[in-house]
């Protein structure tokens, strides 16, 4: 089973997709192939990334919206202030929390 939510993110202007699955060979198709199944992965575009958890592995969400935190900055062009990160916390913590509520629609429907 797989949740899939698309969002942009506001000011940004970045797509980000959702995926929240039980079993990985239901979301490997979109992703490089692995040798083992992922508790998380991202794929990144310009301008977009896809981002699949495992429903599980609640922890990796903060993993993945590293990465896209990473994606958004290069692509408007930004270079992170090694002694200002707020808005850096501030991006990641939203981030983090448009997947977790993703996370959590599924655990709450689906299992």
């Amino acid at each position: 089973m797989v949740l899939q939510r698309k969002m942009t993110i506001p000011i940004f202007n970045y797509k980000l997709t959702v995926l929240i699955y039980d079993n990985y060979s239901e979301v490997e198709h979109l992703f490089e192939p692995t040798s083992t199944p992922p508790k998380g992965t991202t794929a990144t575009t310009y301008g977009a990334a896809l981002v699949a958890i495992h429903y599980k592995q609640e922890s990796t969400i903060t993993h993945e919206a590293e990465h896209v935190k990473n994606s958004i900055w290069e692509f408007i062009g930004y270079i992170p202030q090694r002694d200002n990160d707020e808005v850096d916390a501030y991006l990641l913590t939203y981030i983090y929390e448009k997947i977790r509520a993703v996370h959590l629609k599924f655990i709450t429907n689906y299992k």
